[in-house]
């Protein structure tokens, strides 16, 4: 009996070594190159384990959703060190948000987290064909405004090179009377709005321009404004026919008609 229990003894102490490879590491000392990415960006895991139990550590990437999108194996190398870098392609990358990293290593189970977002500046593809950025249209939505008005001016670039269009507002002398900002959108427009305070931001009647500034180029263009909106040219053509035309009195009219027929019938006047 003594016997047996030194040969147990002696086979557990043999073979204790390879019964608890599955403990292996406390802990992981893991980093990313950075924290934010965008899709295809190149990103690189590294860290270093605490106890060195087996040559690899499995890895698994989960998207925002919780689906899974790869799996991988991190070989350890010499100083208890991994490295790993992935691509991070379409359309497997495309979604906005926080990415899961899980590392196994024997019964030891860590997550990791890096976020991908899709407003980040995209890789600049080159082209042949070099398009300028600037200003093709600028227009309100009015030519004519007056107090308590809203003006709306919008635009449109050639190529988006900047998020935003700056607008100034210059009254007839030259002086601004305010700034503001546009926002670019994905069909390369942009816009905005304000309202029409006369003796605060339009103390002048005549016309305004709009200067835009975009990618160091300038764009102008022109509106009116009037604290009383004169009578269109239309309007004093109308009110000076309609003058002309009112009904006159039974003296005016004979004496209309004999100064017409006058020189007809040879009357001297």
């Amino acid at each position: 009996m003594l016997v047996y229990l030194l040969a147990v003894t002696l086979t557990l102490t043999v073979l204790s070594p390879l019964i608890f490879t599955d403990v292996f590491a406390d802990s992981f000392d893991v980093s990313f190159d950075k924290q934010v990415y965008s899709t295809g960006d190149l990103l690189t895991i590294s860290g270093k384990i605490s106890d060195f139990g087996m040559p690899v550590i499995a890895m698994k990437i989960y998207d925002p959703k919780g689906k899974i999108l790869s799996a991988n194996s991190l070989q350890i190398i010499s100083q208890k060190t991994f490295t790993k870098t992935i691509t991070l392609d379409s359309p497997f990358y495309d979604n906005t948000g926080e990415y899961m990293v899980t590392l196994d290593y024997g019964q030891l189970s860590e997550n990791y987290y890096f976020v991908i977002d899709s407003e980040s500046p995209k890789p600049i593809t080159p082209i042949d064909d070099f398009e300028e950025s600037e200003i093709i249209l600028l227009y309100t939505d009015k030519k004519q405004y007056t107090d308590q008005d809203i003006i709306k001016i919008t635009g449109l670039v050639s190529i988006l090179d900047a998020p935003s269009v700056l607008m100034g507002i210059y009254d007839p002398y030259g002086m601004p009377t305010g700034f503001y900002f546009g926002s670019i959108n994905s069909d390369l427009e942009f816009s905005t709005s304000f309202l029409v305070k006369s003796g605060v931001n339009f103390k002048v009647d005549g016309i305004y321009s709009i200067k835009a500034h975009y990618a160091e180029k300038e764009f102008v263009s022109f509106f009116e404004y009037y604290e009383v909106i004169p009578p269109s040219i239309d309007d004093t053509i109308k009110n000076s026919k309609h003058e002309k035309q009112k009904p006159r009195n039974f003296l005016e009219e004979v004496s209309m008609a004999f100064s017409s027929l006058g020189p007809l019938l040879g009357f001297v006047n």
